[in-house]
């Protein structure tokens, strides 16, 4: 009873705020007809580092898998990627379900240590955004106070992520079902905080996603002319990462543009104009994932009961 209302809860607080974005989407409808003026070299540009950020996320996936002795195709952990990118764009872990069931069937890979691999994944990503975001939100504090609570966010976050990955939780096996897998869960997310080269890999990987995120964000600014600060850009996109944290929702689209909106509404940069530039990079973002599906779903999954030749 209370899992269908909490399913509830989030399924209508998340058609809410897709309501409101889409609200705002038509009243600046006249505005996203930029996109059809971008120059070449701008288009190029935000194509290359969307498929570059989509490709080191499956890059991620090949060094987990190859943690626990399973060497993906080059098909495999770029093609899974796309799909994954494409479909967690519209419901969170839906596609990130997609490749644990892949992975599952074709090489026996264990849900939870797919489960304790992706959130030891998750772990880094906020890490690393909340530093990113506690010192932008410094250096912009002195001419935007208003941002202090922010500011707050970020170290009470870090600093709480970091005493739990310098002390794991431990979770004692039992006989019970559901705390017997989060028993296993926690053991594979700890293992991988002590596989000293694999933590690194991950953190290289996803200090260039955090990195060309912004990036992408600021060139997505250019191609319909709004004037954001490249700083600014990186702050906005490191909150996008806790966006994706409120357990309410059930998708972040709407909630990344809003969130867009009001951050750079307090830096002066315009309510509007935050809306639309994170648009623009999820049109992108989505519709090159989306093509990415296209090709690789056929090839992944007609093919799943095939024999691996690696």
């Amino acid at each position: 009873m209370y899992s269908t209302f909490l399913n509830w809860i989030k399924g209508l607080t998340t058609l809410a705020i897709v309501l409101v974005s889409l609200y705002f989407f038509y009243q600046y409808r006249e505005d996203f007809y930029l996109i059809a003026k971008v120059s070449p070299t701008i288009f190029i540009v935000l194509l290359l580092l969307v498929i570059l950020s989509i490709i080191i996320n499956g890059n991620k996936l090949r060094n987990i898998t190859q943690s626990f002795s399973i060497e993906l195709r080059l098909k495999e952990w770029v093609g899974l990627a796309f799909i994954s990118s494409s479909l967690n764009g519209v419901v969170y872990k839906s596609g990130s379900m997609i490749t644990s069931n892949y992975l599952k069937r074709k090489y026996g890979f264990p849900y939870t240590s797919f489960i304790g691999a992706l959130g030891a994944d998750h772990f880094m990503v906020v890490l690393i955004n909340a530093s990113v975001g506690f010192g932008i939100s410094i250096y912009a504090m002195t001419a935007y106070p208003e941002i202090f609570p922010l500011t707050c966010w970020f170290l009470v976050v870090g600093i709480a992520l970091l005493y739990l990955i310098i002390n794991p939780v431990n979770v004692s096996r039992t006989e019970k079902r559901f705390l017997d897998a989060l028993s296993r869960v926690t053991i594979t997310l700890n293992d991988i905080f002590k596989n000293k080269k694999l933590f690194k890999k991950l953190f290289l990987n996803n200090s260039i996603l955090v990195f060309l995120t912004g990036l992408r964000l600021f060139i997505a600014c250019k191609a319909i002319g709004v004037d954001f600060e490249l700083l600014h850009c990186y702050l906005y996109t490191t909150v996008w990462a806790f966006v994706r944290l409120i357990p309410i929702l059930q998708s972040d689209i709407g909630s990344r543009e809003l969130a867009t909106g009001f951050l750079s509404e307090i830096l002066g940069s315009g309510f509007k104009q935050g809306i639309l530039a994170t648009a623009v990079d999820r049109i992108f973002e989505m519709a090159l994932a989306l093509v990415g599906t296209t090709i690789f779903k056929n090839i992944l999954f007609s093919s799943r009961h095939e024999p691996d030749n690696t």
